[in-house]
């Protein structure tokens, strides 16, 4: 056997061995990933625009995040008082909101690098994977990712800023009083709000 065929006969078995497989879904390399992912949509957000980079990043952020666990987590305790529909419209909403704030917040690229620092166990099984963003006059943003395994493998259910601040903590506190004091339909119609504010470039990414 040839050298070059037996090389590529080893690359093959590598690829397929568990060891492989289970490094390439790994919580790192999810996030690994969506960095790509982010990367390639802020390099080319003037020819992509809004729009492009929707639909560009759409299909890796369902892929790296359960936005339905986040958008359940969200509401907290007021999940179990809404009827299937309203939790699907939720998911919808939240979803589209989630992929439009990156959307918006990616819109350039001025030297930037993303790079996973490693993983930590958290608890109930989940993993923090360290993340940072570099941007080029060199500070450092951490942008860290809870991640849990599901049957589809790695996703996030959370994004932790600056190490500390929980987007869906954020979010709970602020979701969580607009039912209260406005109704399910409210909070919404909000989200809608945001959306169609950050497609028309009234917003850069409110989160």
């Amino acid at each position: 056997m040839s050298r070059f065929l037996f090389a590529i006969l080893t690359l093959l078995l590598a690829l397929g061995s568990p060891a492989a497989a289970e490094e390439a879904t790994s919580p790192g390399a999810a996030v690994a990933r969506l960095n790509a992912a982010l990367l390639d949509a802020m390099q080319n957000a003037e020819q992509l625009g809004y729009e492009g980079r929707y639909q560009r990043l759409a299909p890796v952020l369902n892929e790296t995040f359960n936005f339905p666990v986040m958008a359940r987590i969200s509401v907290g305790r007021h999940w179990s008082k809404l009827s299937s529909e309203q939790r699907e419209r939720l998911v919808d909403v939240f979803s589209r909101m989630s992929i439009a704030t990156f959307a918006a917040r990616f819109n350039g690229y001025s030297g930037e690098k993303m790079e996973v620092l490693g993983e930590e166990a958290g608890l109930r099984k989940s993993v923090l994977v360290r993340n940072q963003l570099v941007k080029a006059d060199g500070e450092v943003i951490p942008l860290h990712y809870l991640m849990r395994k599901y049957e589809a493998g790695w996703r996030a259910v959370d994004v932790h800023l600056d190490a500390k601040f929980s987007e869906v903590a954020t979010k709970r506190a602020e979701y969580s009083s607009v039912i209260e004091r406005e109704g399910f339909d409210a909070l919404i119609s909000g989200l809608e709000q945001r959306i169609a504010r950050m497609a028309s470039g009234q917003a850069g990414g409110e989160g």
